[in-house]
């Protein structure tokens, strides 16, 4: 692959002297792998407890997803900026080009600045103006949602600050330092929650605990860092509208993915509680059934995230051998985090359910589990996650960006009618009936020409080892139900839970067995156990 000429060296300025980037890179992807199993643990512990709470139940559940479903409203007028900002901002530093950074910089704070404003008139327009003409009229959470949409409405210039900061920290090559934080918020939040709830609190409050530690310890260390050894300024001063305008192609495009992801699922909750007799009942339905797909597609988003700024750094440093180990063992790693997850979720589904909800929702579990495989299909476009941030760092992205902005325009009056229709499933298949084309096949077929991916070397090289691992896992599974099927003895959630989660480690253990039947599989467990011990 020879694409890096694309990025225009500045020979005028000399690079800053910076570490090395997979080394850097794979460490922090490294902290969101351990942050991955926590986040999955105690947001569906989150689920339960609110479930069970008397002063939240299934109807605040369903509010609660309802009122921070709105959140769509950020990623849709920061019109896919950060994305831009963050290619910049690498460029730039990694040239050496400090007076660029504190463009960047300024653009950005600016531009956030401005979005927020809007933010809050919009937020503010659907308390006011939109809320009073949807089904939650009448209904005892009704307040709830008002709330909720006012700790948006105040916490709004939040998003953009730390947006500048971590593009000026991934410039900076400090990969790992946000995902440290971040692994840290993760398990305060749930503290508080339940604490919170445990205690009694009014569920806004608790609201407010977990907003106040998210704001509070992702920006107070990071502008520290960023200011003290960095030495990094953040100054609104000093932008052209040159730079504006450079932001403009790159940006344009990611707005119309951010567009896409909102139209093809951040919506649903929105049409679930203007359509539907019962919206919180639909919406509590929804969360359940969601969740697992939810989470694997952040977590695929999340260890991929920093793969668009490597590769920016990479290209302006014309460091090709480094871009095709990112291009086909990057692409592995990250299939082989997410696909056991995957898998499992899906074999699974119906005791998972059961244990994890039961009938809280006013159904047997097994009467959502099909919903639940049903939107685990969706994740299929993941393992594209790599290629297509590749795609981006190099300025590739006009197919990608319309291939899914055309599939999530036809998503939504699909889903809206299939909704009308069959209910909460038809949120659900609106997603899975356009995801396959424009989110799998067309930017597939577009990253493998414009990336010059090797079909044999990709298969051989990137998807044996984790398909061989999850043929072995899939037998596993299956031959030990049979012998052993799943059963909830005693009363108590451990007790319970103990087959599910035997079933669970040998699913795990065939799968980590067929994965170092290839040697590339046995040289990243070898990797990955010499990072930790390391550590």
């Amino acid at each position: 692959m020879s694409t890096a000429p694309t990025i225009p060296a500045n020979p005028a300025t000399s690079p800053r002297a910076l570490p090395p980037v997979l080394a850097r890179l794979f460490s922090g992807t490294l902290w969101l792998a351990f942050r991955v199993p926590v986040q999955i643990v105690l947001s569906l512990w989150t689920t339960r407890l609110l479930l069970e709470s008397a002063g939240v139940g299934k109807d605040g559940l369903g509010a609660y997803g309802f009122a921070w479903g709105f959140g769509f409203l950020q990623m849709l007028f920061e019109f896919g900026v950060s994305s831009a900002l963050q290619r910049q901002i690498s460029q730039s530093w990694t040239r050496g080009d400090r007076e660029g950074v504190d463009r960047a910089v300024a653009c950005g704070l600016n531009f956030y600045a401005a979005t927020a404003l809007v933010q809050v008139v919009a937020l503010l327009a659907i308390a006011y103006l939109g809320l009073p003409h949807s089904k939650y009229v009448g209904h005892p959470k009704y307040g709830l949602i008002v709330q909720l949409l006012w700790i948006q409405i105040l916490t709004a210039p939040c998003y953009g600050l730390s947006v500048v900061i971590s593009s000026v920290l991934q410039a900076a090559r400090r990969y790992e330092f946000m995902p440290r934080i971040e692994f840290g918020i993760t398990i305060l939040r749930f503290v508080a929650l339940w604490a919170g709830l445990k205690a009694g609190m009014p569920f806004i409050w608790v609201v407010v605990m977990q907003t106040a530690i998210t704001i509070g310890l992702s920006l107070g260390p990071s502008i520290w860092v960023l200011t003290r050894e960095l030495g990094q300024r953040l100054t609104f001063r000093g932008a052209h509208w040159e730079d504006y305008k450079a932001l403009g192609h790159v940006s344009f495009y990611m707005a119309l993915l951010q567009v896409s992801v909102i139209l093809a699922d951040k919506i649903d909750t929105t049409i679930l509680g203007f359509v539907i007799p019962d919206p919180a009942q639909a919406n509590a339905v929804y969360d359940v059934v969601s969740k697992p797909f939810l989470q694997l597609r952040q977590t695929g988003w999340m260890l991929a995230y920093m793969v668009m700024p490597a590769v920016a750094s990479l290209a302006a440093a014309r460091d090709e051998k480094s871009l095709e180990r990112l291009k086909y063992d990057g692409t592995r790693m990250h299939l082989a985090a997410l696909l056991p997850l995957g898998l499992l979720a899906w074999l699974y589904a119906s005791p998972f359910l059961t244990l994890w909800v039961g009938d809280r929702l006013g159904r047997p579990a097994s009467e959502v589990a099909p919903l639940m495989r049903l939107f685990l299909t969706a994740a299929l476009p993941l393992v594209l996650s790599v290629p297509v941030q590749m795609a981006i760092g190099f300025n590739k992205i006009p197919v990608i960006a319309l291939a899914a902005l055309g599939g999530a325009m036809v998503n939504l009056p699909v889903s809206y009618y299939l909704t009308t229709r069959i209910g909460v499933a038809g949120v659900i298949w609106g997603t899975i009936l356009t995801t396959f084309f424009s989110n799998l096949i067309i930017p597939g077929v577009y990253v493998a020409k414009v990336l010059e991916i090797d079909p044999w070397t990709f298969l051989t090289r990137t998807l044996g080892p984790p398909l061989v691992g999850a043929c072995a896992a899939v037998v596993a599974c299956l031959l030990f139900s049979q012998w052993f099927p799943v059963t909830f003895p005693g009363k108590s959630l451990a007790t319970r839970a103990l087959p599910l989660l035997v079933h669970l480690s040998v699913g795990l253990t065939a799968y980590l067995a067929g994965y170092t039947l290839a040697p590339t599989g046995r040289q990243d467990l070898s990797k990955l156990a010499s990072k930790l011990a390391r550590r």
